[in-house]
């Protein structure tokens, strides 16, 4: 091994082992009370566990009366604030895997999506089992795969699977349990079009 590779390796070592999440930029709609409580929560998220690899757009807004959106900006409301740390934590995993799907596999989704409507052709869409079109139906689960995988990483296979089996009964209810049904497929798909975290 070289001198000048020896040396790099050294370098980069601490820059993967003190990841962190970059800073979030975070606005209230509103700046109630319960916003702000939404945010020391997302604050939380960013001190405890380490979302850089999860964070695709820094540029949150809360807005406690919104329904949870991925774009123009993402924005969260108050679904599970207070002791629902784990569910809240799934839905900024989940608006930010849109983001990526959006920003760097927007080609695969597409062909992605269409695979999906072959395979799994008689979903329901229509809430709450579906969100309702087609398209972005199926490509909720692909953000769905996605998020159960960063929920994972960051809270452990059982705490991740509870919050994915609460939200199988809660909406998106044939999405979830398609994502769940058929997981290794699922997972299979992305790692054929390469979309990763």
């Amino acid at each position: 091994m070289t001198m000048k590779l020896l040396a790099l390796i050294i370098l980069l070592i601490p820059v993967s082992a003190f990841a962190q999440t970059p800073k979030l930029n975070i606005r209230m709609e509103h700046n109630s009370s319960e916003e702000q409580e939404q945010k020391h929560q997302l604050e939380e998220f960013a001190k405890h566990y380490d979302l850089s690899k999860y964070t695709i757009t820094r540029d949150i807004v809360i807005n406690q009366y919104a329904a949870n959106h991925s774009s123009p900006v993402l924005t969260l409301n108050l679904r599970f604030l207070g002791n629902e740390d784990d569910r809240s934590l799934s839905f900024y995993v989940h608006e930010q895997a849109h983001w990526l799907l959006m920003t760097r596999y927007r080609r695969q989704t597409r062909e992605m999506v269409d695979e999906l409507m072959k395979l799994y052709p008689n979903i329901d869409i229509d809430p709450p089992h579906g969100d309702g079109n087609q398209r972005s139906s199926y490509a909720h689960m692909l953000v769905i795969m996605l998020e159960w995988q960063a929920l994972e990483s960051l809270i452990g296979v059982k705490r991740a699977e509870a919050v994915i089996k609460f939200k199988r009964h809660h909406h998106y209810t044939d999405l979830f349990a398609t994502v769940m049904d058929h997981r290794p497929e699922m997972e299979a798909l992305l790692k054929r079009f390469d979309v990763k975290w």
